[in-house]
């Protein structure tokens, strides 16, 4: 393969991993709203953390492949694993039936953990493709960068919806360690 087909590709997989972040988050959306599922303190962090990982390949998208992009990915998967672990431990007693409900048997904080693992792994791995710091840039069709921007706002609107909730929720003091209802809504949903 030429190194322009694979900075295509790796720019392809980029999108694929930003879509894959979005759609883990808009999964946690869900089961915030359908199943009343307030996110305590870690679970927003855990958010955050995600993001960060999307931020960082959309920065490789918008600006070429950089090492520094591919930093902020690596200690946002980190972090995010890091407070997972967290939450984990909080809930490793015995009888501690843990925090919402379990999803396939694990309880989402336990999937990003593993998720964060994978991501670190992934991201480690992608470093030792050394040809895309030579030609980082990709000269792009009007449908690729319709692609891109496409991405762009799904990631943005994802976090939106994220600083809402969670204004809702906390409004601007500390979260509460326990959340049962929303700070600001007159009916809530829990």
């Amino acid at each position: 393969m030429t190194q322009a087909k694979n900075i295509k590709l790796l720019f392809n997989l980029y999108i694929l991993d930003v879509i894959v972040i979005a759609a883990m988050i808009v999964a946690a959306l869900v089961l915030q709203f359908a199943l009343t599922e307030i996110p305590c303190p870690l679970c927003l962090l855990q958010r955050l953390g995600i993001l960060g990982i999307a931020v960082g390949f959309l920065m490789n998208l918008r600006f070429g492949i950089r090492p520094s992009h591919y930093a902020l990915s690596l200690l946002s998967a980190i972090f995010a694993g890091y407070v997972a672990l967290r939450q984990i431990t909080l809930h490793i007693m015995p009888g501690d039936k843990g925090y919402g409900e379990a999803l396939f048997g694990l309880h989402l904080y336990t999937w990003v953990f593993l998720a964060s693992v994978a991501m670190v792994l992934y991201i480690t791995v992608l470093l030792f493709l050394d040809d895309q710091f030579k030609q980082s840039v990709l000269h792009q069709s009007k449908k690729f960068k319709i692609l891109i921007a496409t991405t762009f706002s799904i990631i943005v609107l994802v976090m939106v919806v994220n600083i809402v909730t969670t204004f809702l929720e906390c409004g601007l003091q500390q979260c509460p360690d326990n959340p049962v209802v929303y700070k600001y809504l007159e009916n809530d949903l829990a």
